[in-house]
């Protein structure tokens, strides 16, 4: 088996771990385990990363990650669409020249494994029967998305909310939340119908949210659901990210501080970015927030600190983002200047990023938002290159942990 193949888009792509193992080997582990262990790696006999000598490894680890940094973030994900499909010939090739060689069993397969692309791989680099003898989840699962693909979209919104929860079968909790996105409105009424259940509210509601449509029957639920301490976390932080926080404020004496904080922060946050249908950045509502109600301020500090998970912008969304950064609130501004940390917005977006980072990383009265911006610098990789001189300054800040990051931006570019 070739597995875990380690990369950082826009960065380093790794070559892949390399396993061995036999029949007689999964024999030896407790029956119990066998299924788990049968193409999980790193639980078998040989498993090793320096498969390779080491300055072979090297050198084409190097030369791949080159290749792929060369050019956009576009050219980074073909070129790692380009490294998978020369591992499936390299799989499929080494399994013939080894039968060629003397290995007569039917059952020897040679695979390709990676959790983000695990059952495309499987049936790129064996035929459709060894997939049938090796991998017969993967005909389950085809054949229950099958079942569900041919009911009424009304009757499949049912079944896939039954699923919500269940983990381990064909199709699990995370196939039917993203099929219910899929389906959109006409999953409204199964959805509607869970927000009364004590375990699955929560998901009802962030599913809601998700499809991204504000019907009236959507939001008239959701405030219903604000009085029922099973899902008035999730309804809360559903209808603020629908457009409707201002029904949330007007039910915030009867709810718990932390949902109302999580309300006002959930269009900020990752949770955004699983959307169909998404309202555009707009920093109006938090600042709204922060100066008409102060009370709520620690814990909007709270939820939205770095590390919390914060939304990806697009492009159309920049312009916001950079205005962001001159806002009196330091809540803002270091959402702002986080989120534009992003090199795939493109070079046009990066030409009137770049220099406003800059700015927050001298400027910015808090520490915290000058360091912040030198990370953000960092992910835009060699477009910010140029900015070395502007970054070396930062070795004088005054604040012991902006030093320190200066410092770490300068050896990852190789600069130091």
């Amino acid at each position: 088996m070739l597995d875990h193949i380690y990369r950082e888009q826009d960065g380093v792509i790794a070559l892949p771990v390399f396993g061995i193992n036999s029949v007689e080997a999964l024999a030896r582990k407790p029956a119990e385990l066998q299924d788990e262990v049968r193409w999980n790696a790193p639980d078998w006999d040989d498993y090793a990363d320096d498969w390779l000598p080491p300055e072979v490894a090297e050198h084409w680890q190097r030369a791949l990650t080159a290749e792929a940094c060369a050019g956009t973030t576009d050219h980074w994900n073909e070129t790692f669409k380009r490294f998978l499909a020369t591992l499936v010939r390299v799989c499929r090739r080494a399994r013939k020249t080894l039968r060629a060689n003397g290995v007569t069993d039917k059952d020897f397969v040679v695979v390709l494994i990676d959790l983000d692309d695990y059952e495309s791989l499987i049936k790129q680099v064996l035929t459709a029967a060894e997939v049938s003898r090796h991998f017969p989840e993967l005909d389950e699962r085809a054949v229950a998305l099958a079942e569900l693909a041919a009911l009424p979209p009304g009757e499949r919104a049912v079944r896939l909310v039954d699923l919500l929860g269940t983990f381990g079968g064909p199709v699990d909790s995370e196939d039917a939340e993203e099929a219910l996105r899929d389906l959109g409105p006409a999953a409204f009424p199964a959805l509607i119908d869970l927000l009364g259940s004590a375990d699955g509210a929560w998901q009802a509601a962030k599913i809601l949210a998700d499809i991204g449509r504000p019907t009236e029957s959507v939001i008239h639920a959701l405030y219903l659901a604000l009085g029922h301490a099973d899902a008035d976390h999730w309804a809360a932080i559903a209808l603020s990210r629908l457009g409707r926080l201002d029904l949330v404020l007007a039910r915030a004496d009867s709810l718990s501080e932390g949902a109302v904080a999580s309300a006002v922060a959930g269009p900020y946050t990752s949770f955004r970015d699983h959307a169909v249908v998404t309202l555009p950045l707009d920093y109006r509502p938090l600042a709204w927030v922060i100066e008409h109600w102060p009370g709520y301020l620690p814990a909007l500090t709270e939820s939205l600190t770095p590390g919390s998970g914060y939304c990806r912008i697009t492009a159309a969304e920049v312009d916001t983002a950079l205005h962001g950064l001159s806002s009196p609130h330091m809540i803002i501004r270091r959402h702002a200047v986080s989120v534009l940390g992003e090199r795939p917005l493109g070079s046009q977006a990066g030409q009137r990023v770049l220099p406003l980072l800059c700015r927050a990383m001298r400027y910015d009265p808090d520490a915290s938002i000058r360091r912040l911006a030198i990370f953000s610098l960092l992910c835009w990789g060699r477009d910010s290159r140029h900015l070395a001189g502007l970054v070396r300054e930062a070795l004088s800040d005054p604040d012991a942990a902006v030093r320190e990051a200066a410092a770490y931006w300068l050896r990852e570019q190789q600069l130091a």
